[in-house]
């Protein structure tokens, strides 16, 4: 069923077109305004709503690279010689298919901003996120880099961390004691994975002479992991611990916030991600690709708007 339904996309793809707009739609998770909702939300608007994204997006992207990692299922193109996925998507595609993480960070992020205001938000639209993270998730099967339950299983375990995150979240806030025991096991559940998937054993199959993925590669997905789960628990944990600013400010503050932390992260992307692949390991580029970012969302950038805020008095 997958095989025909990825050939029956294909077919349409080469016949008549659409590749171009779908890898653009397959980009939204990693798209400047998927950092911008929950980035804006927690610096100017409302902390809790931009923690519930951000600990989706990121802890469940280490549910991803656990599960990835842990099943090693291969791409769809090695098990149908007949499938060819688009190039670029191809090239971009990580070492394992199962589960999606590009549909599994959209629903993070599109589908938690919707979860979190369902209670408030018009039906309209929750139905326009809904379907932000459904093209996604088609655009994966449409590029032919994923199966369909590559990305129905994505959707589905990235709700059910919905739930979990919000009695979570509703657990610590009645005994503020319990923030340390969320941090401490945090930080010692993100150590574990990232043993798990660094020294755990990788299937070398071969396929015209070469490995079908290199172990070495799959390895290193690890530390993907690991800047996911560092950044998320030290950020949070650090900003609460000595920051902990306050939304309820004016417009203006508000607009300054917003300025200052994409010039953090503009230089972030522009200068420091190209000096850290000309310089690092590849280990280590998938290190701090993955967890400045987010590290700065959380802390850095918080701190550095506070510094400035006391500052000018503006």
């Amino acid at each position: 069923m997958d095989t025909s339904w990825l050939l029956f996309l294909q077919e349409i793809r080469t016949d008549w077109g659409g590749e171009s707009f779908f890898t653009v739609v397959s980009a939204l998770p990693t798209s400047a305004l998927a950092a911008a909702i929950p980035a804006i939300l927690f610096w100017c608007l409302n902390k809790q709503a931009g923690i519930f994204i951000l600990f989706n997006a990121e802890i469940g992207r280490i549910v991803n690279e656990l599960i990835k990692g842990t099943l090693c299922v291969y791409r769809p193109w090695i098990k149908d010689a007949e499938l060819l996925p688009s190039a670029e998507a191809m090239a971009k595609a990580s070492s394992f298919s199962f589960p999606s993480g590009h549909t599994q960070f959209a629903t993070a992020i599109y589908g938690g901003f919707a979860f979190f205001y369902r209670k408030v938000l018009a039906l309209p639209i929750i139905a326009v996120f809904a379907l932000i993270v459904l093209f996604v998730a088609f655009s994966r099967n449409f590029l032919g880099v994923h199966t369909p339950q590559d990305v129905l299983f994505a959707i589905i375990y990235s709700v059910g961390l919905f739930f979990a995150a919000e009695k979570l979240f509703a657990w610590m806030g009645k005994d503020p004691e319990r923030r340390l025991t969320f941090f401490v096991g945090g930080l010692a559940a993100t150590l574990v994975v990232f043993a798990w998937l660094y020294f755990k054993p990788y299937p070398e199959d071969m396929l015209d002479g070469q490995l079908i993925v290199n172990p070495i590669k799959a390895r290193a997905d690890a530390f993907d992991a690991l800047g996911f789960g560092l950044s998320f628990f030290l950020g949070w944990f650090f900003e609460q611990r000595f920051i902990n600013f306050k939304t309820n400010v004016s417009p203006k503050r508000r607009l300054w916030r917003i300025i200052i932390g994409f010039a953090i992260l503009g230089v972030i992307a522009v200068i420091f991600y190209p000096l850290m692949k000309y310089f690092l390991s590849v280990e280590a580029y998938k290190f701090f690709k993955a967890f400045l970012p987010f590290f700065a969302i959380l802390f850095a950038i918080p701190w550095a708007f506070t510094k400035a805020e006391k500052k000018f008095r503006y």
